[in-house]
């Protein structure tokens, strides 16, 4: 029986959150997991009766909650349930969650923030640093909390670690290489000591640049949305959303992949003050089989292949009559 189980996000919030976890509880088994996938790990992870379960940086599904709910309750009593999030919740989730968790919860701070203000006692003093680099990569850097400890380093050399690992993070495979990021990060190595995490970010940077010439060249615009299809490079999404926004000069931006079915989409918005989570959560219901969230500057979305046409045009009606 494990004694301990981390399950965490796969981007730089969820990595450095995972982290903190793990200097919280030492030798505990780690995974990444998503918001579509969060109830089956859970499931799985409750036939072992652990001890202690932390959930981090991952939002809550609201189309999958009833079956969130239905994992948590298959834990004994006797397990620590742990939540700890910054993404959007209904007051329904939030006190659903509160009864069957101990919820660790707040809109602003990221979640490697979180996880290090309700550990604290518990973190050796790098800890801190990883906070940083969680709150720099996830854009929650004005914060009180990281205002206050911007005083006590030179906040630029952060930048270049954090920035280090937000560019490597784009040609990592966050099932296999993040998990020993994540176990490095948590020994105290920092990035700029890390020979591949340097490699990796300059590779991806050049990488980028194409990226960013490529969108110039191929994207799309419907009304206020500027979209980019299948480009021929995997990852770079969330970037190449909020390029397509800008070579279109457009609110909403989109980097939407295709497969034989299906599309999966990273959304940003722009000079608007849509919220994007709340926008997905009201589109979506039209659509058969969708799913999608996350915050209000940034989010993702999935649907059938079929409804991709359908869902620009009502992601624009809603962009037209809101902002």
């Amino acid at each position: 029986m494990p004694k301990s189980v981390l399950l965490t996000h796969g981007d730089l919030d969820g990595i450095t959150s995972g982290a903190i976890a793990l200097l919280a509880f030492p030798a505990s088994e780690f995974y990444f997991t998503r918001p579509s996938q969060i109830h089956q790990d859970l499931y799985r992870i409750a036939k072992d009766n652990p001890n202690i379960v932390h959930v981090s940086d991952i939002a809550v599904n609201s189309k999958m909650f009833s079956e969130l709910l239905r994992a948590l309750d298959q834990f004994p009593k006797s397990t620590q349930l742990h939540w700890t999030d910054h993404h959007p919740m209904t007051t329904k989730e939030r006190h659903e969650l509160h009864k069957r968790v101990d919820l660790f919860y707040e809109i602003g701070p990221c979640t490697a923030e979180l996880v290090y203000r309700k550990f604290e006692e518990l973190l050796p003093e790098h800890a801190l640093r990883l906070a940083l680099y969680g709150a720099i990569g996830d854009y929650c850097d004005e914060t009180p909390f990281v205002k206050a400890h911007f005083d006590d380093v030179d906040k630029r050399t952060l930048y270049l670690e954090a920035g280090l690992l937000v560019q490597a993070l784009q040609e990592i495979d966050y099932r296999k290489e993040s998990k020993d990021l994540v176990h490095q990060l948590a020994m105290g190595i920092k990035p700029s000591s890390m020979d591949d995490i340097i490699s990796l970010a300059l590779k991806a940077t050049r990488i980028e640049h194409e990226v960013f010439r490529y969108v110039q060249q191929n994207a799309r615009k419907l009304g206020p949305i500027g979209y980019v299809l299948d480009m021929p490079i995997n990852g770079y999404r969330g970037k190449s959303a909020k390029f397509s926004a800008y070579v279109t000069d457009s609110k909403i931006g989109i980097s939407a992949r295709s497969s034989a079915d299906d599309v999966d989409m990273s959304i940003r918005r722009r000079r608007t003050n849509v919220d994007l989570n709340k926008t997905l959560n009201i589109i979506l219901k039209d659509l058969e089989g969708s799913s999608g969230g996350g915050h209000p500057a940034a989010a993702g979305a999935s649907l059938d292949l079929n409804d991709f046409q359908k869902f620009l045009q009502l992601l624009a009606d809603h962009v037209e009559k809101h902002s």
